[in-house]
């Protein structure tokens, strides 16, 4: 059958993706070629046609092609699966596009991460150098800069790219984004594996020479007396407050060093010719027993914090495994979604991986999981999700990590039979063939930016009690305390990076809520202060900084705000309006004469206080700790927000159902999602203040553990669903 040509030119622009001039929203399905008989390819990507799927995705793994070192197979003379060629042309034939992913890392349960088994064992200088981590072959640690192994990629590369340029959509081919690589780093930070091979040792060495200018203000800085560069080796041991400034440029290293190594990649694929935006993958979710969580997200995301410095307009995306999606953890997408859009400003962020599938049998994933992670993911701003996967399939005997069996509960089995969760994958792909390009065009509007401040986060190579204890505490007071509370009580937020904005990015935002400890360097509590003084809103807390990143006393902010911190030594609840609330402990409390006291502890000392600045800027500061384990926890976080007077778009009745708009210039799309167990009624009111729009009331109804879509357009200064012959007004 024939199709539609398809458009010759792909770009990131404004935040999206602009396919030949228009805009686009990916929405890719995996199907692994390799992992299941030639004769079904065709069926299973007709399959994904029908479903509403506008992309293919898959990896090319490097250990299937090259069989033996120098002996390539990309047209299956050796085996039928190998047989790239064709799939190639199967997907481009039914009138899909094309995202793949090279390597040289696949991960995707394959033994050796991808790796060639001969490159393994023939060459064990590829590993990484750490003496915690066991080295081949259980944990496949790769010295990613490696003078040999950046070779064999080189070689690699020669033999794949030129076989995928001509499908290019440049080229008049189907082929629109290609990703480098796969979760980078993901096996070092679970093994808190760094690599003091002599290259990465050398490389350190020459971050601290160009970050630090000459060895004598390095000197000062650590309070040390080398006489040059090539003295210092990677920190070992525990980190501590005091040493914290050593171990963070340690950890900014990283951050570099891994995004040297993307630029290789980077560098490899355009001298090849290759032209389609590049991606790289975040690790984003850890497994606990039957759920996974999103808890490290922010800090493994931060990894990839320097790769738009060295190679520009790279696409972001993370992996979205989180077993069931309910309302304990919903709060792990848009933490999540915004941590990754920190990484490039102006391109468009995708999930790389929206479960779709779970990689074991249990827990058993349900319609209503897929439907809430699709409409969630989408609902917080991204651009393309891809369906993780979409279709079963079987490993040949040596390259499955679990065995043969890989059938990773995916809507589509490997005979072609669709189970249940196949619909709402249907359903998602026929509102995107109407509204697609109207949905690519919005943004999410957020009520609030969180700052992110990256010395909390940096952790992951860092070991000893206060390192587990930071993550401990951002865990519990952030993830799933302040972020969590400020979500519930119905602010959606965007996220800002403090190190990396200057102050005049900071004042683009009408309000801050900032978690903060005890620790913050001179520079940021300075910003912050500028933010406060310039006349902008602050909320900060769990406690206001006392000490820079060497543990010396650093009281900029606290001067500026005009509050002497302490540590209360009573364990006790703290009490505000008639209420008593149990927080975590210590509590750091306030002497402020000027400030509005909202709760004190038990002995009468001020511990959430509220003040103002010459110049209308606000501020509140809370002393203590929360975990979303109350309620009254969520009421205390709304009575901040409103104290503080900023303005909520989207007011939900009841508050405990889920409502994000995004809003482009004249139309929105306004989602809506139940994650209980059981039937929510109820109205929201939609009052968009910045684009002077009236107030707009209506009900609804969501059956249990379901979402909808209501489509907005705007008509003068009041807002209309829309209900035109091409489209629903609501889609369930």
């Amino acid at each position: 059958m024939a199709r539609t040509p398809l458009p010759r030119s792909i770009e990131v622009r404004n935040k999206m993706f602009s396919l030949n001039g228009k805009p686009f929203f990916m929405f890719s399905g995996e199907i692994h070629y390799f992992r299941m008989p030639e004769k079904v390819w065709e069926l299973h990507v007709e399959k994904a046609r029908k479903a509403g799927l506008n992309t293919i995705s898959f990896y090319i793994p490097w250990r299937c092609h090259e069989y033996e070192e120098g002996k390539f197979d990309f047209e299956g003379r050796t085996d039928p699966q190998r047989n790239l060629v064709r799939f190639l042309k199967i997907v481009e034939d039914a009138g899909l596009y094309l995202s793949v992913r090279v390597g040289p890392v696949s991960n995707a349960e394959i033994l050796g991460e991808g790796i060639p088994l001969w490159l393994l064992q023939n060459h064990p200088e590829i590993f990484a150098k750490n003496s915690r981590v066991p080295a081949y072959p259980e944990v496949t640690l790769l010295s990613y800069m490696c003078p040999l192994f950046l070779k064999y990629v080189g070689k690699w590369y020669d033999q794949l790219l030129p076989i995928l340029r001509p499908h290019q959509i440049s080229e008049s081919g189907n082929l629109i984004m290609m990703q480098l690589c796969n979760e980078i780093a993901m096996t070092h930070w679970l093994a808190k594996g760094s690599d003091s091979a002599d290259h990465v040792c050398q490389m350190y060495q020459d971050f601290l020479s160009e970050k630090y200018g000459n060895i004598d203000k390095l000197n000062k800085a650590y309070g040390v007396s080398y006489q040059k560069f090539d003295e210092i080796f990677q920190p070992e041991g525990d980190v501590s407050l005091e040493t914290l400034h050593i171990f963070f440029d340690w950890a900014l290293f990283y951050r570099r060093y891994y995004a040297t190594y993307y630029h290789q990649l980077w560098k490899m694929a355009r001298k090849q010719g290759i032209q389609v935006p590049l991606s790289a993958n975040a690790p984003q979710f850890y497994d606990y027993d039957v759920r996974g969580r999103g808890v490290f997200s922010p800090m493994t995301t931060s990894m990839f914090r320097d790769f738009s410095r060295f190679s520009p307009s790279t696409i972001f995306g993370g992996a979205y495994q989180m077993r069931r999606l309910d309302f304990e953890n919903f709060h792990d997408v848009p933490i999540t979604t915004e941590c990754t859009k920190l990484l490039d400003a102006e391109s468009p962020t995708i999930c790389a991986e929206l479960q779709t599938g779970i990689m074991r049998d249990r827990p058993r994933l349900y319609a209503s999981d897929v439907d809430l992670n699709i409409k969630t993911s989408a609902a917080h701003g991204l651009n393309g999700v891809n369906c993780y996967m979409f279709s079963s399939g079987v490993n040949p005997c040596g390259m499955g990590l679990f065995g043969t069996y890989h059938d990773w509960q995916a809507p589509l089995s490997l005979k072609g039979e669709e189970r249940e969760h196949m619909a709402p994958i249907h359903e998602w792909g026929m509102f995107l063939k109407k509204h697609g390009a109207a949905l690519a065009e919005t943004t999410k509007v957020a009520d609030t930016t969180l700052g992110f401040y990256l010395p909390y986060y940096a952790t992951e190579y860092f070991t000893g009690s206060w390192a587990s204890q930071i993550e401990f505490r951002r865990t519990q007071w952030f993830y799933d305390g302040f972020a969590r509370l400020v979500q519930i009580a119905g602010y959606n937020f965007s996220i800002c990076d403090l190190l990396a904005s200057s102050r005049e990015e900071l004042r683009k935002h009408a309000s801050l809520s900032v978690f903060s400890l005890e620790f913050m360097d001179e520079e940021t509590q300075q910003k912050l202060a500028d933010y406060v003084l310039a006349g902008g809103t602050l909320l900060l807390g769990p406690r206001l900084p006392t000490s820079n990143l060497k543990g010396e006393s650093c009281l900029i902010l606290a001067h500026t705000l005009k509050i002497q911190p302490h540590v209360s030594k009573e364990r006790s609840m703290i009490h505000g309006h008639q209420t008593e609330c149990a927080v975590e402990q210590p509590i750091q409390i306030f002497e402020a004469g000027h400030a509005v006291v909202h709760s004190k502890t038990a002995a009468g000392a001020p511990c959430v206080i509220q003040g103002s600045t010459a110049q209308r800027g606000q501020w509140l500061v809370y002393g203590f700790g929360m975990t979303h384990l109350f309620d009254y926890h969520v009421d205390m976080v709304r009575e901040w927000m409103q104290w503080l007077g900023i303005p909520l778009s989207l007011r939900m009745d009841p508050a405990d159902v889920h409502g994000v708009l995004r809003w482009g210039k004249d139309q929105g799309f306004l989602f809506l999602m139940n994650y209980h167990d059981a039937t929510r009624d109820g109205e929201w009111t939609l009052h968009l203040q910045a684009q002077q729009l009236e107030p707009l009331t209506k009900s609804f109804h969501l059956d249990r553990r379901s979402s909808k879509v209501v489509i907005l357009k705007r008509s003068g200064t009041r807002l209309h669903e829309f209900k035109g012959k091409q489209a629903a007004a609501i889609l369930t």
